[in-house]
């Protein structure tokens, strides 16, 4: 996809990928790698380098204004307003909260003890984000996390935008309007805004089109210890964003360069020496660096092996590629005047079928640009392995075995959502369409005028459809007085942890809230995080904490809203697990809805008390 030279007949990474810079853009053979990584065409003068920085800002400006224009309601009334089904969102404001306590308290910033108190959350074995939660403390600890949560979601969108944008206008494509398309597909896809009111590390998509870029720059030759570095960097900090993203990228980065050497075999001879030597330099220093993290992910305290097999039950449908995110243009009109309209955050290549039926199009008009086979090979190979195993048609199990089932119980797949496979062919679609767009602007024999006509239609029927409209939001739950005050430390000591009922999980939020309007300062005995089963290091990957026999009568009133029948057998087992978790507090909401919670903890522990917006019982009598 990109290149790091302007000679034709040097085997680089213009010999992978078929194409120069240099030639798309006009430009001479002789040119340096500065002079073909501006655009074709323009001078190096500061008079026509202006036009350009201008159209850089407002490509800049448009990708922000569209990150706020996709989160709006929740800036209305801003800190009352969470979007639908809150889970993820609670338990990555926790993870904000801890990283900036963290930086005040010190401490180990893989191990968070502030869930599953205490004993603990392994840190890196969870989407702790650590290269953005740590940046964002001090926007955290002067404002709390829900603001770097949102902060998060509009730099996430807007700079992955933005990143496509830059990459694609400097090694793709001449047209700044081509690569504003490329960018607009990149950061505003279903792939990415179904998760913006979710997950800030899978929005933060704006290292993967530079982890491309600097992987074709390795081609170089004579240049493998600058670029080795430079790609570890990268690696580094992407793994501390996400792993599985760094993972999806070097699958689909490597597909996409492996198809390339493939039409281009004349030219890989002399391209395997600088590309082994900076992988060796990348392989080395990334390794260096996460050494110590990875260890602790994989062998230290609440370290898991494998996923639990509802994980594979994330798959894109068979018709996923031709179906329209559930909060696009085209979706909520379809839905409209509907009073509860879902909001998916597993939506993967979801592009509709006007921008697919473009894609189509696009893609067998340029067939013989080997850039655009490689990048529709690969798009598509990524799409089919989304589908999982078995294959779904129409939310329906069809039975037959998809391609996933090939890769399933390898190593790292095992724990991988299928879904997400679908990453990579947006990562494609992107400079897919910036290219079709780029031909549209070079086409010959048609008035300008019919050109820019023909254009804009055909782009308009295939973005507005797909694009996102703004998140749905409801009420945030309001934290109790007792919990904002700091009134519940004087019932809790060093070692001793809070047990907040309804218990947090992905379904019932409060206790995470709780934690995190705390800054992770109140420990909560249980959580929602990924440990292990059983609780034993090394075994597959459990949602929560151990259960507990008291936790299943909780459940009982938390699902099932009732209280159920409790014996003295109970109350004896419920003291032994408030010894268990150390808990010296219980916490109960006022809340209406959490009637059969609080009978149901006043049937074990007798009679609690009013305090602040809640009902506590202090239990250290019975630690």
């Amino acid at each position: 996809m990109l290149t790091g030279t302007a000679d034709p007949g040097d085997a680089t990474a213009s010999a992978t990928t078929g194409r120069l810079v240099a030639q798309r853009r006009g430009g001479d053979a002789g040119q340096t790698d500065e002079e073909t990584d501006g655009i074709a065409g323009d001078s190096d003068s500061d008079l026509a380098a202006r036009p350009r920085r201008r159209a850089d800002l407002l490509a800049f400006g448009s990708y922000l204004l569209g990150a706020l224009f996709v989160i709006s309601p929740l800036l209305a009334d801003y800190g009352r307003r969470v979007p639908n089904k809150p889970g993820d969102r609670a338990q990555a404001e926790v993870f904000l909260a801890h990283a900036a306590y963290f930086v005040t308290h010190g401490g180990n910033p893989f191990h968070i003890g502030q869930l599953n108190a205490p004993f603990g959350v392994n840190a890196m074995a969870n989407t702790s984000m650590l290269a953005l939660s740590l940046p964002m403390s001090p926007i955290t600890l002067l404002f709390g996390a829900k603001v770097s949560f949102d902060v998060l979601i509009v730099i996430g969108l807007a700079g992955t935008a933005a990143a496509w944008y830059w990459v694609l206008s400097r090694h793709v494509v001449s047209s700044r309007t081509a690569a504003w398309i490329g960018g607009l597909v990149g950061g505003f896809a279903p792939t990415v805004t179904s998760h913006a009111t979710y997950h800030p590390n899978l929005v933060a998509q704006f290292l993967v089109p530079l982890l491309a870029w600097r992987s074709f720059k390795l081609l170089e030759q004579g240049r493998a210890v600058r670029n080795g570095l430079l790609l570890a960097a990268l690696v580094v900090a992407q793994a501390f964003i996400n792993e599985e993203m760094l993972f999806l990228a070097a699958l689909g980065i490597g597909l996409l360069m492996l198809l390339c050497a493939v039409q281009r075999r004349d030219r890989v001879r002399s391209a395997i020496g600088p590309l082994a030597a900076g992988l060796g330099v990348t392989t080395g220093a990334s390794l260096v660096a996460l050494a110590y993290p990875l260890y602790y992910q994989f062998a230290g305290p609440g370290s898991y092996n494998g996923g639990e097999s509802y994980m594979t039950g994330f798959r894109m449908d068979v018709t996923g590629l031709t179906s329209y995110g559930s909060n696009s243009v085209a979706e909520r009109l379809r839905r409209f005047g509907t009073s509860s309209l879902p909001f998916g955050a597993e939506e993967h290549g979801f592009f509709g079928w006007s921008l697919t039926l473009l894609l189509v199009a696009l893609i067998v008009w340029q067939w013989q640009d080997l850039l655009v086979r490689c990048l529709a090979i690969t798009g598509g190979v990524f799409a089919a392995l989304a589908w999982g195993n078995p294959l779904q048609f129409k939310g329906r199990d069809t039975g037959i075995p998809g391609p996933f089932a090939l890769l399933e119980h390898l190593p790292l797949f095992d724990t991988l959502l299928p879904t997400r496979l679908g990453e990579v062919s947006n990562w494609a679609a992107a400079p897919l369409l910036a290219l079709g767009v780029q031909r549209l602007v070079e086409l010959q024999g048609v008035p300008a005028r019919t050109r820019r006509i023909l254009m804009l239609g055909l782009l308009g029927a295939a973005l507005v459809p797909a694009a996102p409209m703004p998140v749905k939001v409801e009420t945030r739950p309001a934290v109790p007085a007792f919990v904002t005050s700091g009134a519940w430390r004087d019932y809790v000591g060093p070692g001793q942890s809070v047990l907040v009922v309804p218990l947090p999980q992905w379904d019932f939020e409060t206790g995470l809230y709780w934690s995190a309007e705390t800054g992770a300062r109140m420990p909560i005995s249980h959580g929602y995080f990924l440990g292990p089963a059983d609780g034993v290091d090394g075994h597959h990957a459990f949602v929560g904490p151990v259960p507990r026999p008291t936790d299943k009568l909780f459940a009982t009133a938390m699902y099932q809203d009732k209280v159920p029948p409790v014996t003295d057998a109970d109350r004896a087992q419920a003291r032994a697990d408030v010894q268990y978790w150390k808990v010296s507090l219980i916490l109960v909401p006022d809340d209406p809805r959490w009637a059969s919670e609080r009978e149901t903890v006043a049937a074990l522990y007798g009679p609690g008390k009013a305090a602040g917006g809640l009902t506590m019982w202090d239990v250290r009598a019975l630690g």
